[in-house]
Order: C-alpha cells, then sequence, then structure tokens
C-alpha cells in the first residue's frame, strides 16, 4: 500500500495566487488615477483542487493520500518568538475559500495537530515505522524545500523530470545542518550571519563524503561540532547555534508524543 502525503499548506496558497489575477485601469473620471482590483476565480480553484489530487493518485497508482495542514499555533515562536514574525502580508484572497474547498471535499484526509506545523506533521508521518494512518509506504510531495531534511521518499511537482527521490538520514541531516547555517528568510530564523549556501556547503560536505560511513548518529555528531565551530568562529555562541537547529527541524519519529501532545526539541547527543 502506497500513501502520497501531499503538502496542502503549499497547494492552498499555489491555488490561490494560480486563481488571482491583477487588473489595473485607469479612472474614467480622472485619468491619472489607476485602479488596481484582485479578480479571483474560485470555481476554477475548487476543480483545479481536484484535478491536481486525482493527477497525483493516477501518477503513483493509488488512492490513499493524507492532507497535513499547519494550523495558527506554533511551538517554534517559543523556541524564537520571532519565527515567522515577518509575515505579515494578509493573505491571498482566495485562501479561505481554498481551505473551506479542501475541508469541503476531503474532510477526511486532512490532519492537523495544536502547535504543529503541516511539515511536522509530514515528516513525522513519513519516518513513523508504521502509523496508523499510513502503515505502508509512503511519499511526501511537496516543493517546500524543507522536506529536504525529513530522510524517506519525496516527489517535487515543481521538478517532475528528478522523479521520487530517496532521501537517507545521512543526506537528510546534512541539509538540516546547511539550514542552520544559513538560516531561512521565509521562516524569519537568520542562521549564522555571513554563512550563504556556498560556504555552508564547504564547511560541511566535506565532513559530510568522509563520514558517510559511520553511523546516523557519529555522522550527525560530526557536523553538529562543524556548525558549533562555525557560529563560534564567528564570535556567536553554541546556545545560539541550538535555537536555529530547533527551528530548522522538521519532526521526525521520537520528536513527538502524540498522547501528551508535547515536542521532544532536538538536544545534541
Amino acid at each position: 500500500m502506497l500513501t502520497l502525503l501531499i503538502d496542502a499548506d503549499v497547494l492552498r496558497y499555489q491555488l490561490s495566487f494560480k486563481n488571482t489575477k491583477t487588473v489595473k485601469w485607469e479612472d474614467e473620471d480622472d485619468g491619472a488615477d489607476v485602479v488596481v482590483a484582485e479578480v479571483t476565480n474560485p470555481e476554477k480553484a475548487k476543480a483545479d483542487l481536484d484535478d491536481y489530487i486525482e493527477e497525483l493518485l493516477e501518477k503513483f497508482g493509488t488512492r490513499n493520500f493524507l492532507l497535513p495542514l499547519s494550523v495558527s499555533t506554533n511551538f517554534r515562536k517559543g523556541i524564537l518568538p520571532t519565527y515567522k514574525g515577518n509575515r505579515t502580508k494578509p493573505k491571498p484572497a482566495l485562501w479561505n475559500a481554498v481551505d473551506g474547498f479542501l475541508h469541503e471535499l476531503y474532510p477526511e484526509k486532512i490532519i492537523t495537530r495544536e502547535y504543529l506545523e503541516g511539515d511536522d506533521i509530514l515528516g513525522l508521518l513519513a519516518t513513523m515505522p508504521k502509523p496508523r494512518l499510513c502503515p505502508g509506504k509512503r511519499i511526501i510531495v511537496s516543493i517546500d524545500k524543507d522536506m529536504q531534511t525529513i530522510p524517506g521518499r519525496l516527489y517535487n511537482p515543481g521538478k517532475p523530470d528528478i522523479g521520487t527521490r530517496s532521501i537517507t538520514e545521512h543526506e537528510a541531516d546534512l541539509f538540516w545542518m546547511k539550514q542552520v547555517l544559513t538560516g531561512d528568510t521565509v521562516d524569519n530564523y537568520k542562521g549564522c550571519p555571513g554563512i550563504g549556501p556556498k560556504k555552508a556547503d564547504e564547511f560541511l560536505v566535506p565532513a559530510h563524503e568522509a563520514l558517510m560511513g559511520l553511523s546516523v548518529e557519529e555522522h550527525l555528531a560530526a557536523l553538529w561540532a562543524t556548525v558549533q565551530m562555525v557560529y563560534e568562529s564567528k564570535g556567536f555562541p553554541a546556545e545560539d547555534a541550538l535555537v536555529q537547529a530547533r527551528c530548522a527541524r522538521i519532526l521526525r519519529d521520537g520528536d513527538y508524543n502524540f498522547k501528551t501532545e508535547e515536542v521532544k526539541l532536538w538536544t545534541p547527543q
């Protein structure tokens, strides 16, 4: 049995923007004024949603899928109060409508958890040995680069030519530690100032390639030591790196207690 774990957060935004057009015209009463309006097509958005799901199911030859969604609360704000604090723009005009279509068409497929982002639910479902809702094979479907921090199978519909990737724990930890160094402007955690993707690779990739034969724990410990070294070389304490690591980590099996709804924050071994 194969279950598609579809990133519904991204889907919600994609369909909202895709079916909204900005129209500009000059005011007839005053040619100097330009009137700007958004024209939305909710019917088309609903049809696109249904088509998107059906095309994915047909492509992978399965009828099983889940739609993890984020909720308004977020445990990462307790780690870093400014997390996602840069998102001051209002949601797209169609956002609420698309959200309603998701709940109308697929109510039994939607999964939410208090304080968790949809990404975390994707990560937990992808890495748990036998989750009740999808005990067989699973593939995450998302264009979000953060999904590369999750071990498992990933399909990026924005890059169909790549096909389905299998990401090992070593590779997932490498990408996660890279995020710790570079930060994420979209999610508003800064990483290590002055370290971009190229410089992060220069520090991490040699260690990653040299230690691929080690256990997952030993490999991660070495990458983490490298990250700490970079932070300290820039004049920042290891505590700063840990805050960034906890923000950047998408939850995996063992990071969350479903009974108590508590997150187990990552702690270096």
